[in-house]
Formats: structure tokens, sequence, C-alpha cells
């Protein structure tokens, strides 16, 4: 999925993004071909789609989230036509292109909502591919670009918002802070927002015509997973935000998108996450008193800029402090950082971190950036 905004912006094949699941899972391990339906950790069992059961002694939730495209009215029934598409689902990724390169004229709008979302950077970096796209065919003066976030910043860490706005500003994209997606009229080709925050405009709705519209729709828990004990408030995986291990259930550890970790979900995120949470179940499975590793919130959002142009953010969501690999200020665009993101990333991805021996780059910071000099 991380390879989602090149196919996107026509810079990667779909082809490199998928592989079939039997050729990644281990070796050593059980595939059970059938969708998680429940889950009781009182009773230590997961009830599958086809109604059985499974018992485990310990359980380790790594679902992810789940795209809720009926969650804006109308995106159902529009998306793959009427100009719609979306870099976040397989089956619309490779829409996005083929409408950017049937734009001629007209408003060319990409948005983001207000749920938590997999890769944060992903709905503004096609904006930055589409208007380069549209500059080398020479309509850039006939097509608007606007972004529509619904948060109140371009990205939730000031340096890299401050980069990124710079960005924005100087291929002259409107960025709109506060405007939620909530409707689209796909025959009519125009597009509803409902605006947020606490400004004179607060709670009125805005509707702008389209000649393409990529959305990055809502996104939820997994029903299994809400429905469950194991879920906080907003539904996620409660763990403990260090050890990974859930708040109640000692047997229970999460990573990733499906875990209530407050901090940007992203691969790298995992990756890092894997890392402690192997160490700490292993511990606990041996009955070893080592100290438990502890997650510090790191993770990664490589925002693509154009062809060979990248800003590389690297930060904790804990803290909101930039952990930056390299040397130099990443929150400039640089083709070194693209050549990483295109090149070397999905490479480690196959080779490396779906084979558990990824744990992300904290080693080659200490060689890279030894003394964190930005």
């Amino acid at each position: 999925q991380p390879l989602f905004t090149f196919v996107g912006g026509g810079l990667k094949s779909f082809n490199d993004t998928h592989r079939p699941m039997a050729d990644v899972i281990p070796p050593k391990a059980e595939w059970i071909n059938q969708a998680a339906a429940q889950v009781d950790p009182a009773a230590n069992t997961v009830t599958l789609a086809d109604g059985s059961t499974v018992a485990y002694d310990y359980l380790v939730v790594a679902a992810g989230i789940e795209l809720n495209f009926a969650g804006v009215k109308g995106l159902e029934a529009a998306i793959g036509k009427n100009g719609v598409a979306s870099n976040y689902s397989p089956q619309y990724v490779q829409n996005t292109y083929e409408f950017l390169q049937n734009v001629r004229q007209g408003n060319a709008l990409f948005t983001m909502p207000a749920t938590p979302v997999k890769c944060a950077g992903a709905p503004q970096k096609i904006a930055y591919l589409a208007d380069e796209l549209f500059r080398a065919k020479g309509i850039r003066n006939q097509v608007d670009v606007n972004y529509y976030t619904a948060l109140g910043k371009i990205f939730a860490i000031d340096k890299y918002a401050d980069a990124m706005n710079a960005v924005a500003k100087s291929r002259d994209i409107s960025v709109n802070l506060f405007h939620d997606l909530v409707a689209v009229d796909g025959p009519a080709k125009q597009a509803t927002f409902k605006i947020l925050g606490s400004g004179p405009r607060a709670g009125e709705s805005v509707t702008v015509p389209y000649e393409f519209l990529h959305v990055t729709p809502p996104m939820k828990p997994y029903d299994f997973i809400k429905r469950s004990a194991l879920a906080n408030a907003a539904g996620f995986v409660d763990v403990n935000q260090h050890t990974l291990q859930h708040s109640k259930f000692s047997n229970v550890y999460a990573l990733g998108d499906c875990s209530s970790l407050p901090t940007s979900k992203t691969a790298a995120a995992a990756a890092a996450q894997s890392r402690v949470l192997k160490h700490n179940l292993l511990a606990q499975i041996k009955g070893s008193s080592v100290p438990a590793l502890e997650y510090d919130g790191y993770t990664s959002c490589p925002l693509v800029t154009g062809k060979h142009k990248l800003v590389l953010a690297e930060f904790s969501g804990y803290t909101g402090t930039p952990q930056e690999t390299f040397f130099f200020n990443q929150a400039n665009e640089h083709a070194f950082s693209y050549w990483l993101t295109a090149d070397v990333l999905p490479a480690v991805y196959w080779n490396s971190m779906l084979k558990g021996t990824w744990n992300g780059p904290s080693a080659i910071r200490k060689v890279a950036n030894p003394t964190s000099a930005n």
C-alpha cells in the first residue's frame, strides 16, 4: 500500500504492489484462510467467519483499519467513475491516473477526513503529483488544484507543516482547513463539505464543482474489534502505548492501525512496534524477567512532492519531536529521499519487513545522524 500513491501518480505499476498471500506467509505459520468475526478475550477464543472457533494462549491483533466509503453520502455510487478515485483502495487506485489524464480544465479536489486514517500524508501527496502532471501537459493554468482537509493543519508536526505549506504555496495549491467531505454527487460532479472548527462559518456546508476528485475515505475500526472487550471507547484495541500489551488482558498484544497507540498509523510505525511487541511477547511466553522494551511513538511519512522529490517526515507521535534518520534536513525536498522511498523501501518491505527482520531505522540513525543535528 505505501506504493499506491506512486501508482495513482503514474510512477509505478500496480503489479509492483501485490503478491499472493501464500508466498509471503512464514513457512512455519499455519494460514487459517478465514476472516475473524468475533473475539472473546475472557475465553481466549476467536470465532471465524465460517462459525468455527480457534482457541489461543496468546493473541496478537494486527488487523489494520477499515475503509468506510459509506461514511460519505453518495461516494459508493460515484467512486470508480464520475472522475472520482482513491489511492487508498486497490479497486480504485488505478482510476486515479486514468482520470487525471482526462482532466483538461476545472477543479481538481483532494480530500482528508476527520477520522483517524492510515498514512495521513497520502491525501496531499497525490495533489502534488497531479499538479506536476498538469504542468507537464501545459494545462495547469486551466486547472485549479484544491486540497480540503478536515483538520486544522496541513500536517500534524510543525516542522513538516511549514515545509508542506511552502510547497503548496509554491505550486499554487489551495489549502482549505476544517473542510470535511460529507457528500458526493457523481452525475453532477459536485462535492459537499461541512466546515468544522470554531470559526464564524463552522457548521455551514459548501458545495464545490469538480472535474477530478480524489477521496481519502473515512476510516474506522473493524466491527469484530469494536464489539469486543478488547476495544477502547473509540473501538481500537486498548493497549499500553509503550509495551503494546493490552490494558486488561495480559496475553493480548496489538500493533499497527488497529491499535490505540496515539501516533500516526503508518507502515514505519508498525515496523518499529514489531520489535517491541516481539521482545515483550517472547519474554512473557518464556517467563523471562528481562525488562520490557518500550515503543517511543516513532513513525514516518514520506511526503512525495513530485518525480524525484520528497519530504521525509520522521517523528514521534507521542512527543511531536522529529526523529530524522539522516544528517540533512529531511523537511527539504530531496531526490535521495524519493529514491529511498520509491525503490529501496519496497525491497525492504518484501524481503525484510514481512520476514520480521526490519524493525525500523533506529540502528541506521545512530550512524547516519548520531548527533540528531536536525
